[in-house]
Parts: structure tokens; C-alpha cells; sequence
């Protein structure tokens, strides 16, 4: 009987201390699962974190190339200057990137815009009617399709901002914030440009008329130059160089940006081709210096 209950004891023994390890590795199980658990939810949200922090280049992805006339967004009263244009170069395209700033700082967001690139043109216009001062005036962008850039005063109030190409193109535009920039692709269109690219000069560029553009009375220009005191002396010469026509019309900048200018002239009637001479006499020589374009007269572009 003595042997038979302490026998009965060890298997008791060896049966709690069974079940407790039993438990013990059961709840150390469950620790390392929790603790798993815990690493992945922060993993997650690293993950997250790191998506919403996406490139520019991401922030395209899925946006179309287009070639519609007109296009609009951003938001009113959150910027007034424009900083800077940058250029990059991407695969499949090229970039203009405006940055903005509102109070001295960068603007967090980007200003109210719109777009304007008519068909068969080699430009694109897009105009920030918030936007009154600017850092930066001009300068070559030195891409395949991105030529070079402009920032002029609009006429009816804030700036606008040319992107001249080098041939016909596409675009998409992408809006990004803190800080706000606008971001312009372009990538080349296997057409034709249905009109000559405007007349540049180094103080003067020449929007109406194109070269070669049959003359109507009365022959309307515009433009925008930088010219000494906002003066622009437009002249229309004939073909043996004497002078028909001699005005000056004014833009509405010269200091700050390129200032805008129009108008509309009456011109003496002439036979054949004459070349109309838009901008300023030389400082050095008193040479003209300027855009210039060959006109006939009659009829009207298209």
C-alpha cells in the first residue's frame, strides 16, 4: 500500500507540472503573436505614410497627354508671386515646373489658372490672374520640344506665363502642394504646326502678325517686349525699305516682367510684300532693334 500511494503521488506530480508547462508555453505563444501582430500594424502604417509621400513623377501617373485648347484650376487668393520655372527632362517627355509664393514665402498651394493653347499654335499660355509680382522674367528651358518660357504682365490684371515649344506637342498639367508648384509636361505630336512660331527678338516678341500672314486694314498686333519705357516703335516698311507706316504703342510693363501690348493700325494701301518692324532703337547705334515679320497685303490668316 506504501508503494502503491506514493506512485499514485508521482503520476499526480508529473501531471501538475505536465499542465503547467503546458500553459506556460501557451501564454508565451500568445505573447510572440501579439508581439507580431503589433510590428505588422506598424508596418502597415509606415507604409501608408510613405504612399502619401509621393514623387512628382508618381503624381502623374494615369494623367493623359492632351491636346485640348483650354483647361483651368488651382484655387483663388493663395498665391501672389511667382518664384521660379524650372525644366527637367523625363522619359517620353519634358517638364516646366512654376513655383509660387504668397506673403514673401512658398504659397502651399497652387493660384487660380488657366490654360490656353490654341490649336495648331506652338505655345502654351497659362495665365494666374492672382499673381502680381515675379521673381524671374524669362529664360531658356533648352529641351528637344520645351523651348524657352516668358512671364508677362496679362492686360486685364495678374501675369501669365508663355511655354513656347519647337514643334506641334502635347501637354498635361499636374498640381502639387506644400509648396505649390504647377507641373507642365509636353511631349512631341507627330503634326504639323498650323501657323509660324511668333517672331522673337531679344527686347521684343511678336505675336499678330506671323510671318508670311496676308495684311487686313486694319492690321492688328500684339505682342510683348521689354523695351526702354514701355515703348514699342512699330514701323511697316515696302519692299525697297521705305517707310509707310511709323507709330509707337505702349506696354503695361518693362521693369518687372515682360509687359503686354496691342493695337490696331491703319495702314497705307501697297502692292506686294512689306515687313512690319515691331521695337526699339539701339542705345549703342541707334540701329533698330527688334522683331520683324514680312507681310502681303490683302485677305486674312485662315
Amino acid at each position: 500500500m506504501k508503494v502503491f500511494g506514493a506512485l499514485i503521488g508521482v503520476a499526480l506530480l508529473v501531471l501538475v507540472l505536465t499542465t503547467g508547462c503546458g500553459q506556460y508555453n501557451q501564454e508565451e505563444r500568445g505573447t510572440e503573436t501579439t508581439g507580431n501582430s503589433s510590428t505588422t500594424s506598424e508596418g502597415q502604417a509606415r507604409q501608408e505614410t510613405t504612399s502619401e509621400e509621393k514623387t512628382a513623377g508618381e503624381e502623374t501617373t494615369g494623367a493623359s497627354f492632351t491636346a485640348v485648347p483650354e483647361m483651368s484650376g488651382g484655387a483663388e487668393g493663395v498665391a501672389d508671386d511667382i518664384l521660379g520655372v524650372r525644366f527637367e527632362r523625363s522619359e517620353g517627355y519634358e517638364r516646366a515646373i512654376i513655383d509660387f509664393g504668397s506673403g514673401g514665402a512658398p504659397a502651399s498651394r497652387v493660384p487660380a489658372w488657366s490654360l490656353s493653347s490654341p490649336t495648331g499654335e506652338g505655345y502654351a499660355r497659362i495665365t494666374f490672374p492672382d499673381v502680381e509680382a515675379t521673381s524671374v522674367s524669362d529664360g531658356s528651358l533648352g529641351g528637344f520640344i520645351l523651348d524657352n518660357f516668358y512671364v508677362v504682365r496679362a492686360p486685364g490684371g495678374g501675369m501669365f506665363v508663355d511655354l513656347l515649344a519647337t514643334g506641334a506637342f502635347q501637354y498635361r498639367v499636374t498640381e502639387l502642394s506644400d509648396p505649390g508648384r504647377l507641373l507642365i509636361d509636353y511631349r512631341p505630336a507627330d503634326v504639323e504646326l498650323g501657323f509660324p512660331l511668333p517672331a522673337q527678338a531679344e527686347r521684343t516678341v511678336l505675336f499678330e502678325p506671323r510671318v508670311g500672314e496676308a495684311a487686313t486694314n486694319p492690321l492688328r498686333i500684339s505682342g510683348y517686349s521689354r523695351n526702354f519705357e514701355a515703348s514699342n516703335t512699330v514701323m511697316l516698311r515696302d519692299s525697297n525699305g521705305d517707310v509707310l507706316l511709323q507709330t509707337t504703342v505702349l506696354s503695361n510693363d518693362w521693369l518687372d516682367a515682360w509687359g503686354y501690348f496691342e493695337a490696331s493700325l491703319e495702314i497705307p494701301a501697297f502692292e506686294g510684300q512689306a515687313v512690319l518692324q515691331v521695337g526699339a532703337e539701339s542705345p549703342r547705334d541707334g540701329s533698330f532693334e527688334g522683331a520683324e515679320v514680312p507681310i502681303t497685303y490683302g485677305g486674312g490668316r485662315g
